[in-house]
């Protein structure tokens, strides 16, 4: 008996140590045994809130005097022509089959009028009474067009005013013209200042809307931007006798930019077309429109 114990209980302290050894060895094939993973835990990224950039994008508005702005607006204002007539007309800046766009290597679908095409009179003579231009493009190249005539026909210290008509068919263009607000801000001069205004019909008490002139030009740009309802027709020349009256003008050159689709209609206006002149011209205003063709 003694024996037999004496042999087993070697065979057993074998087999124990054995069985240590197997369990720390790090490359056991057991599931208990297997190596330890250094991979970290995968996070879970949270969803986007309200205030995300990925949502909303943080929008940065640059000062009027920036140094952006000030670098465009300088190499431009070299080439502006803002000179103003005394009443008289500008047909000299009216030049047919000009082409609007100030680099002649590349092709635009916008054309100045010198001699205006009967549809566009009405708008040649306001214009051109009050030392401003005409001209006429695609609404694909509205914004361009924009900016194109504000470094084109604004110097620095110019207090712009952007007139939008806002009847049903003028939506998308709108929508365009703030779209691209950034575009449009590094186009105006140094030490301007810019306003909007809408309007549609003259018929009611909401037809007409004026942001004023201010050197954050992102005031405008946000009023131009505004959800709203495009609808019935418009009144050109209630607008920009309105337009006139209820802007703060300072700066000593001065300008209106109407954005429209449609003719002027004597019939759809209370102030006659001798009337929108007068009052640009007591103000030392300039007008100018930018007429879509659909």
């Amino acid at each position: 008996m003694k024996t037999l114990l004496l042999l087993i209980l070697p065979l057993s302290i074998s087999l124990s140590a054995f069985g240590q050894i197997k369990r720390s060895n790090p490359r056991g094939g057991s599931v208990k045994n297997a190596p330890v993973t250094t991979h970290r835990p995968a996070v879970k990224i949270p969803k986007p809130t309200s205030n995300s950039s990925s949502v909303s994008p943080v929008r940065t508005r640059p000062s009027f005097n920036s140094s952006s702005s000030s670098s465009s607006s300088s190499s431009s204002s070299s080439s502006s022509s803002s000179s103003r007539g005394n009443g008289s007309s500008s047909s000299t800046y009216y030049n047919n089959n000009t082409n609007y766009n100030m680099n002649t290597n590349e092709t635009n679908s916008s054309s100045y009028y010198g001699n205006a095409p009967t549809r566009l009179v009405d708008f040649h003579n306001i214009c051109s009474s009050t030392g401003g231009n005409v001209v006429s493009t695609r609404p694909y190249d509205l914004v361009r067009t924009l900016t194109d005539h504000i470094e084109k026909y604004a110097g620095d210290s110019t207090d712009i005013v952007i007139l939008i008509d806002i009847s049903g068919s003028m939506g998308n263009n709108v929508k365009s013209i703030a779209s691209e607000s950034d575009a449009i801000i590094v186009s105006v001069p140094h030490g301007s200042r810019v306003g909007a205004a809408s309007f549609r019909l003259s018929n009611s008490s909401t037809w007409f809307k004026h942001s004023d002139l201010s050197e954050d030009h992102w005031n405008a740009m946000d009023f131009i931007g505004q959800k709203r309802k495009y609808m019935s027709s418009e009144s050109h020349l209630d607008a920009i006798v309105n337009t006139v009256s209820a802007s703060t003008w300072k700066n000593k050159e001065r300008m209106i930019i109407t954005i429209t689709d449609e003719l002027i209609s004597p019939s759809e206006n209370i102030k006659s077309q001798s009337q929108a002149i007068h009052a640009a011209n007591q103000k030392d205003v300039s007008l100018h429109t930018i007429f879509l063709e659909n």
